[in-house]
């Protein structure tokens, strides 16, 4: 597959990443997906180990206005495929071929990914989905670990945020190593109920990350990231 450069990391070029997915999980393709936007690429300038995990990625899609801007400026059409929108398609494909292809969600406050598991339990509902916050520790993340191990899901979801779940995906590898592992940011909270996704308008006119911050107001700092990559995207 086709590669080319942001930030000196590599960003895979596909017309469908959807169906190239599906059918690394029906081969049993060992694949570890990113989906990088501005504020990821700004932050593995800085942080090696993301920068690392970013570069031993299987897959690399985009996922940001920013991003696309930057391939745009050099000459390279491609769409962005939100990450979320990404994983959905994912689990409504795989969830429809019942215990056979076991899903797995882990990461978000507790309760979060049972709430995102029920939501689309009620959805496809042959769906077989294991799951569990991200805030465990000790014996219980022992304990977790090994139920990934005992299970062998096909799709492992992690929503620790970045740059933690890149890198628990990195060093987890192991646990499922026939698996498709996404990480997967805040989504179990907005299929949980827990949050709202940003209204059509601002997805669709590149504001997503304004309505982000709206509900997140102390993600300021973070967001400086933005207008940085702005500027040398435009060099």
């Amino acid at each position: 597959m086709k590669t080319f450069p942001v930030l000196g990391l590599p960003i895979h070029l596909s017309e469908n990443y959807q169906d190239l997915l599906i059918s690394r999980v029906e081969n049993n393709t060992p694949t570890h997906v990113v989906t990088m936007n501005s504020e990821m690429a700004m932050m593995a300038q800085k942080n090696t180990d993301l920068a690392t995990a970013i570069n031993k990625a299987d897959l690399v899609v985009p996922d940001g206005s920013g991003v696309i801007f930057y391939l745009k400026r050099r000459g390279q059409k491609q769409q962005r495929i939100a990450g979320i929108e990404l994983a959905a398609s994912l689990i409504e494909a795989i969830g429809k071929k019942g215990k056979d292809y076991p899903i797995c969600f882990y990461g978000g406050a507790k309760g979060v990914s049972e709430k995102a598991a029920q939501a689309w339990k009620e959805k496809v509902t042959s769906a077989h989905i294991i799951y569990n916050h991200g805030y465990l520790s000790g014996q219980e993340l022992d304990d977790w670990c090994e139920t990934i191990k005992k299970v062998q899901p096909k799709l492992i979801l992690v929503g620790l945020g970045v740059p933690r779940q890149e890198l628990w995906i990195m060093n987890h590898r192991h646990l499922a190593p026939n698996a498709v592992w996404i990480g997967v940011g805040g989504s179990f909270d907005i299929w949980g109920g827990v949050k709202e996704r940003a209204p059509e308008f601002f997805c669709n006119n590149h504001l997503e990350w304004l309505y982000r911050l709206y509900q997140e107001p102390s993600r300021w700092r973070r967001m400086l990231a933005l207008p940085r990559f702005f500027i040398k995207a435009m060099i």
